[in-house]
């Protein structure tokens, strides 16, 4: 399923959503120079701006040494692609999420949530694959956890999506729940999967970072609704 947009209409315009896509389309710009200039440099910004779960003991905290190098990773690895479709896939949820999300949460609100809801995912995958030398980038970590947002502030809203049927796509109003229980569903699925099949990080998707994600993005959201939401109109 690709989602194009949902039912629900904002009442602000989406500044900080519109700001992360341009940090995230700035990042692959300046992925694509490095990649330019060979081998050697493209590997330079991904050791750079990757995050390497191996560089975070978490088995034993007080080996941690709080570095630049250590923790700027943490923050860069949101914005940083693995490749065209990557980055297209990740923008195109956040398009479709992220202003009722920032609308319900404000602009400030929004912006924290956003990135804490990227380090958790990001400690998340730290956690179920302690010692990989693998690298981790993307944000949709952080996307996801303004899905699982979304998941609980508008459970009773419609994500209009490109579903393909056989060899036909077809366009339907997706009830939010189904649309989103079938997502996470999925990542935890393939999660499991790997942990007792494969092992870790063999189909080079992060599954356990979404669903840290989702959840915490749950979680804000649960607390937030308990205060009244702006007035929104189904179209």
């Amino acid at each position: 399923m690709f989602p194009l947009k949902t039912t629900e209409r904002c009442n602000t315009w989406p500044f900080v959503t519109w700001v992360l896509i341009g940090l995230n389309l700035w990042a692959y710009y300046a992925m694509f120079m490095a990649m330019q200039q060979g081998e050697g440099a493209l590997s330079k910004f991904i050791e750079t701006y990757a995050l390497y779960p191996m560089h975070y003991d978490l088995a034993h905290p007080a080996r941690l040494t709080l570095t630049t190098a250590v923790l700027t990773p943490l923050l860069t690895h949101m914005f940083v692609h693995g490749g065209l479709l990557h980055i297209l896939g990740n923008l195109l949820s956040l398009i479709v999420f992220g202003p009722n999300v920032e609308d319900r949460f404000g602009h400030v609100g929004f912006f924290v949530v956003y990135f804490a809801c990227g380090l958790f995912a990001a400690l998340t995958h730290i956690f179920f694959n302690l010692g990989s030398a693998i690298p981790v980038v993307g944000a949709s970590g952080a996307i996801a956890g303004v899905m699982g947002a979304f998941f609980v502030m508008f459970p009773k809203a419609r994500v209009v999506s490109v579903v393909p049927i056989v060899v036909v796509p077809v366009i339907l109003r997706i009830p939010a729940l189904v649309y989103l229980f079938f997502w996470i569903g999925m990542n935890l699925i393939n999660a499991l999967k790997e942990m007792r099949f494969a092992g870790s990080g063999d189909t080079g998707v992060a599954w356990w970072a979404h669903i840290g994600g989702f959840a915490i993005g749950m979680i804000y959201a649960a607390v937030l609704s308990q205060k009244a939401p702006p007035k929104a109109a189904h179209e």
